[in-house]
Formats: structure tokens, C-alpha cells, sequence
């Protein structure tokens, strides 16, 4: 699967990651790789040859690299997650590495993957969550064109503490055009 969107290239990690990703293990910063991804640089190549591929082939959704195009850097993850075939949806998930954010990579890549699922991938929904106090990760799914549907109430838990949930949505309305979304700004 591969999605060229503006200034991305989308797609899945590979064997080509290896030193991109051994690096990001190395300074103790995976915020531009997806859950699950390798704790030591022993483990990388391991991971890229099959463990990062295990969602797809299990049919639960899939974990994608966002990479520029114009140098060929990661620059973050996104993906696909609890994805039920059937009832036609899936959740979106992103991340970017810390020092690629404000760029507009992850707007342009949630909106991207969203348009993508709703067309090409045969999903009816595709759904966001993003915890309230994250300003700028409601502020992507707002610019992504997902429309805000409500708050889940203490759902997350993280270091002991609760959080709420902003859930966020995009859905096919019948019609390919219809399923566009607003342009990201």
C-alpha cells in the first residue's frame, strides 16, 4: 500500500527503514514510530521483516510510514487499528516525530489515510480519538476534515492518572465524491 499525498509518500515500513528506525530506537524516541514498535536496535530488523506487518496480515488494520518525499526522511507513523471488515470501520492513529512537528505532516497524512480508507480501502467510517488536553492532536483531526462528535469520559488511563477522549469521524456518505473531506488547511 503506498498513498502519494502533496509532500508524503504514505506507506509501509520496510527492510529500507532499518536505519531510520535503529536510529530512533537509539536516542530513546519512537514518537514517529507506531505501538509495538522495537525497544533495542538489536530488534529492528526483526521487526521490520515481519512483527510491523502482523496487523495487516491478521486483517485489523495496518502501520504506515510517513515519509517526505522531498529528502525520503520518516517523519512519522500513522496507521489503521481495530478495523472490522465487515461493519466497514476503523480507527486512525498518528505520530510525529518531535522535532517534525508544526509542519503539517500529520494533518496532511490523517487526512490522506482518511480519504484513502473511505474510497480504495471499502470503509464506511474511520474514526479519531484524541485526548482533550492534546491541543494540537484535536487541532490535526479538525484541519484532517474529521468532524468532532462528542467526548468519552474518563475512558484513557495513563501513569495513573484519567483522561477523557475527543472522538472524531469521517464517513462515506454513499457517492466516491462524496466521501471527500475538506481540504487541509
Amino acid at each position: 500500500m503506498k498513498i502519494i499525498s502533496g509532500r508524503l509518500e504514505i506507506r509501509e515500513f520496510g527492510p529500507q527503514d532499518a536505519v531510520p528506525v535503529a536510529a530512533f530506537v537509539a536516542a530513546g524516541d519512537r514518537t514517529a514510530l507506531p505501538p509495538g514498535s522495537p525497544g533495542a536496535v538489536a530488534d529492528v530488523d526483526g521487526w521490520l521483516a515481519d512483527k510491523v506487518h502482523q496487523r495487516r496480515l491478521d486483517g485489523e488494520g495496518v502501520h504506515l510510514a510517513i515519509v517526505e518525499q522531498a529528502t525520503d526522511k520518516i517523519v512519522g507513523s500513522i496507521g489503521l487499528r481495530d478495523t472490522d471488515w465487515e461493519a466497514g470501520r476503523t480507527e486512525i492513529g498518528y505520530g510525529v516525530h518531535t522535532s517534525q512537528r508544526g509542519r503539517g505532516y500529520a494533518t496532511e497524512a490523517a487526512h490522506a489515510v482518511g480519504r484513502w480508507a473511505l474510497t480504495d480501502g471499502g470503509m464506511r467510517r474511520v474514526q479519531l480519538h484524541s485526548r482533550v488536553d492534546n491541543v494540537a492532536s484535536l487541532r490535526v483531526a479538525e484541519k484532517a476534515g474529521y468532524q468532532r462528535e462528542g467526548t468519552l469520559r474518563m475512558v484513557e488511563q495513563e501513569g495513573g492518572e484519567t483522561y477523557d477522549l475527543a472522538v472524531f469521524s469521517m464517513i462515506a456518505t454513499g457517492t466516491p465524491t462524496d466521501n471527500e473531506v475538506a481540504p487541509v488547511r
